[in-house]
């Protein structure tokens, strides 16, 4: 109870702040934008006749399906993500925005490089059919990595609130693992995607200066 009271005293003080509303509700539709384009981006890439690639790691290591992980536990990190901003209101305009500028560019990437699927990746239908009428589309939005670049792109943002952090860390290091054994990307698209989840915070740093003066 005094958490939530304190939260709703925390969220009236920065609604003060018309600078504040302008810039979340900014950032909200950033997200959706970016959600969108990302859609557009997927169904374009699924339509593509692209080619599987060779790969050193995935030709060498196991093919292990991780589903409940693959099922469940990245919707838990992603459904967390957001939830903790929503409770640490300070953060929440630059989470949003460095997502949606990180989404619109995964977005920008995966329409020029339409390459299908490993041969060996597990579908996440073979074990739980009804995933394949839920999410029909067949997952050649390769590169770079959301599953691994989402968590970690966030824990920069938390980056002063080491449990908020070391948790998200946590996810990405475990999301590049399984997407590797289950080989549902190539491991460049893993690999890379700290690398420019890094680089898209530093730009997000830049242009959403005032969002993160909210933090400091």
């Amino acid at each position: 109870m005094k958490k939530t009271k304190k939260l709703s005293l925390e969220y009236r003080k920065l609604f003060r702040n018309k600078k504040y509303r302008k810039s979340l509700a900014a950032g909200i539709l950033f997200i959706i934008l970016a959600g969108i384009l990302m859609n557009l981006s997927i169904n374009y890439a699924d339509a593509r006749e692209g080619n599987s690639l060779g790969d050193l790691i995935l030709d060498n290591i196991p093919t292990i399906n991780f589903f409940w992980f693959r099922a469940f536990g990245t919707f838990l990190i992603a459904l967390s993500v957001p939830l903790i901003g929503f409770l640490k209101p300070k953060y929440f305009p630059a989470l949003l925005k460095t997502m949606g500028l990180m989404y619109s560019i995964r977005a920008f990437f995966v329409a020029i490089t339409y390459i299908k699927t490993y041969p060996a990746k597990v579908p996440v239908s073979s074990a739980f059919p009804i995933w394949k009428d839920l999410f029909p589309y067949q997952g050649n939005d390769l590169f770079f990595s959301g599953h691994v670049a989402y968590p970690f792109l966030a824990a920069l943002v938390f980056w002063d609130n080491k449990p908020v952090r070391t948790y998200l860390l946590i996810a990405a290091a475990f999301s590049g693992i399984v997407s590797l054994f289950a080989k549902t990307h190539y491991s460049i698209d893993t690999f890379a995607a700290p690398f420019i989840a890094y680089s898209i915070f530093k730009i997000g740093e830049k242009l959403f200066k005032e969002d993160f003066s909210y933090i400091k």
